[in-house]
């Protein structure tokens, strides 16, 4: 076994791992002991030093943050921060592990990532299918094409969620859901969307009379001037 400073090897490792896995716990040891030391002091000096936690809520992406009990430079505790911090996370906590996770842990550690990334690839995939059969893929083509450094994550949250996670849910029909998705285009007067929305309510087997009755029913709780809009959209795209 690789001799080290004991901070390193308490700071590092939960207890014990080190006697159960020598051969793995001292060739990072070496690798902490062959670090040029100067070189180590000014990578822990710029890391002390970047704290973003204020950005943490632009994070849109899934977030698996996976946490040693004993871990001490980062403990339980900071990774639950990221988790909560962020739109979408969670935190795993494994027992009997410390700072490095991966070599104290690596079949749990593997096991965790392969399903989030699984997980996260298959709302993705079950998004843009439903957005595509719903929207058509002329609308989602453009949608795609126009994807910029401003709105990438923007564009992959909603395929992952509004289209991935709620259009997939059983609970309602797709004609449903356009019904509601009308009525609340109507209500918060977005008639920029209303119109493809229309032609997805037609895809999703709303008839033409049942879409003016939504609109009419609309009228009444939302009021005539959105109506009077919402009506000149629905006579362009009905009439098509």
């Amino acid at each position: 076994m690789v001799t080290a400073e004991p901070g390193s090897t308490q700071r590092w490792f939960a207890p014990g791992f080190l006697e159960r896995e020598p051969a793995r716990g001292g060739a990072l040891l070496h690798s902490l002991r062959d670090a040029d030391a100067e070189s180590y002091a000014l990578v822990c000096d710029a890391l002390a030093a970047y704290d973003v936690r204020g950005r943490l809520a632009e994070i849109a992406a899934p977030v698996l943050a996976i946490a040693g009990v004993d871990d001490a430079p980062t403990p339980p505790a900071s990774l639950e921060e990221i988790a909560v911090g962020v739109r979408n996370g969670r935190l795993v906590t494994l027992d009997a592990v410390g700072h490095l996770a991966p070599a104290e842990a690596p079949h749990a550690v593997s096991s965790l990532v392969t399903s989030h990334v699984t997980a996260s690839d298959q709302a993705y995939a079950a998004g843009m299918n439903v957005r595509r059969q719903v929207l058509g893929d002329a609308h989602v083509d453009r949608a795609t094409a126009a994807i910029t450094d401003v709105n990438r994550d923007y564009q992959d949250l909603i395929t992952r969620y509004a289209w991935g996670t709620i259009w997939t849910r059983p609970g309602l029909a797709r004609r449903d859901r356009s019904i509601g998705v009308l009525t609340a285009l109507v209500a918060g007067r977005h008639f920029e969307e209303l119109e493809f929305h229309l032609r997805a309510a037609l895809t999703n087997g709303l008839t033409r009379e049942e879409i003016i009755e939504v609109l009419l029913q609309t009228s009444i709780y939302v009021g005539v001037p959105a109506a009077n809009t919402a009506f000149a959209v629905a006579n362009r795209v009905l009439n098509e």
